[in-house]
């Protein structure tokens, strides 16, 4: 039967390729706007085109290919077929995504070991689940992402399982997404129990807050280095119905991130319809449970400052000006390390730098222990960096991220507790709670369009938008 409905569905495809009335009126058309010359033309040009694509994809999709045979052809057809196969298992969903990585198990397999670089049929093949899954790098992660709230909420809705929604500057399924995103696929999302977590108790969404500055040095020969300069990422935990139950923001540890997980899992589990009288008391709980883990670390290493020591050591937002991204970048040691040497060439003095008060490290360490990363993880970046020896990167990295989440713990976490504690109207729905964070926690509110990386005193020939 499933070589009957394959045959079909390879003269259905046949049949679409000859040449016909429809074919060449599209033709008649390309070539109208391409005489006109004009760049209004062009655009019309692409839409149409995208608009083909989609139909194309929806033909396909529509014509009883098996999920099985839309696979094969994803990465074994000829271009035209691969980008209409691979759209049509995107619009097929998880089903869809789950058939791509069965028929290419071995595959998968073997690129979550020891990725060829050089092989195309493996960039197919990463092309391919990329775009399915909705998450770059989706082959080491193994996870669908919904960019649909609805859709999410309707397959929470049918499986009962809760919402992990990330809010990120650019896109997941795109390299140049922000720092902490990027750190999350490779550090977080390859992660094989992390993964396994998330598939198993999550419904996964993703959405883009706006698109990730970038700052390109031309050499002069040839040669380009493009980087994201600022930005930060949140992962808001919703129930069925899309309605808040905690938040996450920044970057974690594997082990760290887990934990955080399974206290909003908790969280959602004793307040069903997200009431706000209970996860008042639930996340009430949990912050003087921060306390007390806080407590007992120092006991075991009385160098560590105190609860409210800690507190003080930590940024905070300024409060009489508009938040900069020199003010935003120190909230995030990790991708700092990144972004900062790129945001200093735009300023006129030197990015300050200076040892922190409290060493994040040692308490991340302490709260979650030194966990090195994965051979999938380590994997992914010998795929990303070309280097067969990536120990000392490996390394800094389990670093950042216990560093990162121990700090995003008493940064911001602890404001978040306190925000559902105190039962504040902007917990009650996912728009309003992402405002704030974005405003209040990062210090990147989304009135301004700058991103707090153009001075008011230094004339820089951009004219600035109209109201």
């Amino acid at each position: 039967m499933r070589r009957t409905t394959t045959t079909r569905a390879a003269r259905a495809s046949e049949t679409r390729r000859r040449p016909g009335l429809r074919r060449l009126r599209w033709i008649a058309i390309g070539a109208g706007l391409l005489a006109a010359g004009t760049g209004a033309a062009w655009l019309a040009w692409g839409g149409l085109l995208q608009t083909r694509a989609r139909a194309d994809a929806n033909a396909l999709d529509a014509s009883g290919a098996t999920d099985e045979a839309l696979a094969r052809a994803a990465v074994d057809g000829d271009p035209r077929e691969r980008t209409r196969a691979v759209e049509a298992l995107r619009a097929r969903g998880p089903a869809g995504h789950a058939a791509l990585m069965r028929v290419h198990a071995g595959a998968v397999e073997a690129l979550r070991r020891a990725p060829d670089r050089d092989d195309p049929r493996v960039a197919r093949l990463r092309r391919a689940l990329d775009r399915v899954s909705g998450q770059r790098d989706g082959h080491a992660s193994g996870l669908y992402w919904h960019t649909d709230l609805d859709a999410a909420r309707r397959e929470a809705a049918r499986t009962g399982k809760p919402i992990l929604s990330l809010r990120l500057l650019g896109r997941l399924d795109e390299e140049l997404s922000c720092a902490n995103s990027r750190y999350f696929r490779v550090v977080l999302y390859s992660n094989p129990r992390v993964a396994a977590r998330l598939r198993d108790a999550f419904v996964l969404h993703w959405s883009s807050e706006r698109p990730a500055p970038r700052i390109t040095i031309d050499m002069g020969d040839g040669r380009r280095i493009v980087r994201t300069i600022t930005g930060n990422s949140v992962h808001y935990v919703l129930d069925a119905a899309g309605r808040p139950v905690d938040t996450l923001v920044g970057l974690y540890s594997p082990v760290g991130f887990t934990r955080a997980l399974d206290e909003a899992l908790e969280a959602r589990d004793a307040c069903p319809g997200a009431n706000a009288e209970c996860l008042a008391r639930v996340h009430a709980e949990q912050l003087g449970a921060q306390r007390q883990r806080w407590a007992r670390r120092r006991e075991r290493d009385p160098a560590l400052p105190t609860w409210g020591e800690a507190i003080r050591s930590l940024p905070g937002a300024p409060s009489d000006e508009a938040p900069s991204a020199r003010a935003a970048m120190p909230l995030t040691v990790g991708k700092a390390r990144i972004e900062t040497p790129a945001l200093g060439l735009l300023d006129r003095l030197p990015v300050p730098t200076r040892t922190p008060a409290v060493d994040w490290h040692r308490v991340g360490v302490l709260a979650d222990g030194a966990e090195p990363l994965p051979a999938r993880t380590r994997a992914l970046l010998r795929l990303k960096t070309g280097r067969d020896d990536v120990d000392a990167t490996a390394r800094r990295l389990a670093e950042v991220a216990l560093a990162d989440g121990a700090r995003n713990e008493v940064l911001f976490r602890r404001r978040i507790h306190r925000w559902f504690a105190r039962q504040r109207p902007h917990t009650r729905d996912r728009a309003s709670l992402n405002r704030r964070v974005y405003a209040e926690l990062l210090l990147t509110p989304a009135d301004d369009p700058w991103l707090g990386l153009r001075a008011d005193d230094l004339y820089d020939g951009v004219e600035l938008p109209g109201d």
